[in-house]
């Protein structure tokens, strides 16, 4: 049977993908692998035969895909908080990682242990195959014969840390009884249902389209009820006077503060003879990409009152950007409906004809930019590779919406698809290239030197990296491992995230600091192998 899976490595990716997804069901105290269990299968298989062995292409490909998505997803955020706190995280990770080194360096030389082995150590703790690639580069211009005692470094630590981490974000969750949806909800992630409410104006504040920045609420005003008991559209440029009733929509949290604010609550029947509300989906690629104020809803004979994102309803901004299968509730004159629907499509079978085209320009960009040569000391030169160059033109893109009439951003279900499928792809391909290190670990005592070492660095890294996040970032727990997973730069260790907390607080830790620390580990690998020879 062994000998025929390596014979036959589709076969072989499609038993991993089915083991591992149906172990990732599993449930063992409210936890679960997830995605990741196909890791751990992968590694189990490939130990008791070597030559099981996933063709590098498709690793590859899985963990491109798997990036790019994040990046698409995350890339507004991106840059949006790297204003905030994001360059204060990134900073904490060429911090964290010059001291793990540092630990690296005073652990080979106080046990001992081979230098190149003990640099491929630090790789594998840290699960940078490229940080791996960068230490075989400077080694293949001093002692080539050396090269692959890295690589067996890295192979034998690469599981355990993948495991540590593991522990970490379950025990730390599960110890300080951390809520997922709740601390989700804080950051925004998970909205409170929105309402809406009629508010008399008692002290005016500006204009309509100023209520947000005068009350400091994330509300939108639809409309405008006069004194007769009719309504109309809320025009953003019309002052606010004394008397003045307007709709408005937000949580009932929000909408309070902003009664408070403003006047006093009123109850109204609302006719829909004069206006009405109806939910649209984005489908049409002329208004993906484009901000709110762009769409120039009032003018078109509309306005917007709810965006819904995946699972998050909100207050929609001027500046937020649409995407494919956003859902929208509009407001309008029964008259003026079919200019919304036209506007925006609403066609779900568009949603479904999905157009790859843009998709793929991006992720060729990211694997050109993952495949330039950066030069290094000594002439040596490394490559981001399909981890890092994807993810940075996913951020990019992500973050651009569009450029002239591209839309770079996919309906929010295929990014989901698309996430999925590449880690899947990329974590059974990766685990198979571990077992075989991982059966000489069971066979040789002083690989559990190894193991052991590296497996307390990734613990010290993972739990220093959480409590420093949470205590000098004020981040919640799941975004704090998300940061950890992204100095790891682990794509295993996010999906496990993902599929544990039911929440995007881990990406959006993990997106923040992935570019930076997939390069910083790409020096500080070549540099401490060179410090350690």
């Amino acid at each position: 049977m062994l000998a025929f899976l390596a014979a036959e490595p589709l076969i072989s990716l499609i038993l991993i993908l089915v083991v591992g997804l149906a172990v990732g069901k599993i449930k063992i105290k409210g936890v679960s692998l997830g995605a990741s269990a196909a890791l751990f299968v992968a590694i189990g298989i490939s130990a008791l035969n070597p030559n099981i062995r996933i063709p590098d292409l498709i690793w590859q490909l899985g963990l491109a895909l798997f990036v790019y998505a994040i990046g698409l997803s995350a890339g507004s955020q991106f840059f949006h908080d790297f204003k905030g706190r994001g360059w204060r995280l990134n900073l904490y990770v060429v911090v964290i990682l010059t001291i793990m080194a540092g630990i690296t360096f005073g652990m080979v030389k106080l046990f001992r242990l081979d230098s190149v082995v003990g640099a491929g150590m630090y790789a594998g703790a840290l699960t940078s195959t490229p940080g791996m690639a960068s230490i075989v580069s400077a080694l293949e211009d001093i002692d080539p014969t050396r090269a692959e005692a890295a690589v067996v470094g890295y192979s034998l630590v690469y599981p355990g840390a993948v495991v540590a981490f593991i522990l970490i974000a379950s025990i730390g969750a599960i110890r300080l009884k951390i809520d997922h949806q709740a601390d989700a909800r804080a950051e925004g992630l998970i909205t409170d249902p929105l309402e809406w409410r009629i508010i008399r104006i008692n002290a005016p504040r500006g204009t309509i389209g100023e209520l947000i920045k005068n009350t400091g609420q994330p509300i939108a005003c639809t409309r405008v009820i006069s004194s007769d008991g009719h309504h109309r559209l809320a025009d953003p440029d019309e002052a606010l006077y004394p008397g003045m009733e307007i709709l408005v929509n937000g949580t009932a949290k929000h909408l309070s503060a902003a009664t408070q604010i403003l006047g006093e609550q009123v109850v109204h029947d609302i006719p829909a003879e004069d206006i009405d509300f109806l939910r649209v989906t984005v489908s049409s690629p002329q208004v993906v990409g484009r901000t709110i104020a762009d769409i120039d809803a009032y003018n078109h004979g509309f306005t917007i009152a709810r965006l819904r994102r995946g699972d998050v309803e909100m207050v929609p901004r001027p500046d937020d950007v649409l995407h494919y299968s956003d859902r929208l509730r509009i407001v309008a004159a029964p008259q003026d409906m079919r200019k919304a629907l036209k506007i925006f499509g609403d066609s779900e079978r568009r949603l479904a004809d999905l157009d790859l085209l843009p998709f793929m320009i991006g992720l060729l960009c990211g694997l050109a930019l993952g495949s330039i040569p950066i030069p290094l000391l000594g002439g040596d030169t490394i490559h981001l590779g399909p981890g890092g160059g994807p993810i940075i033109a996913g951020l990019i893109f992500g973050a651009l919406g569009r450029t002239a009439t591209i839309p770079w951003q996919i309906p929010f279900h295929a990014n989901r698809t698309i996430f999925s499928l590449g880690s899947a792809l990329f974590l059974a391909g990766v685990g198979t290239r571990a077992g075989a290190g991982f059966r000489a670990a069971l066979t040789d005592p002083e690989s559990l030197k190894y193991i052991g070492l590296g497996f307390l660095i990734t613990v010290l890294m993972c739990i220093v990296t959480a409590f420093s996040c949470m205590k000098l970032f004020d981040l919640h727990w799941d975004e704090a491992m998300g940061v950890a997973a992204g100095v790891t730069t682990n794509s295993a260790s996010l999906a496990y995230l993902n599929v544990q907390t039911d929440t995007d607080l881990g990406q959006r830790g993990y997106a923040a600091v992935y570019p930076t620390a997939l390069v910083c580990k790409i020096i500080i690998s070549h540099l401490l192998v060179l410090l350690l020879l």
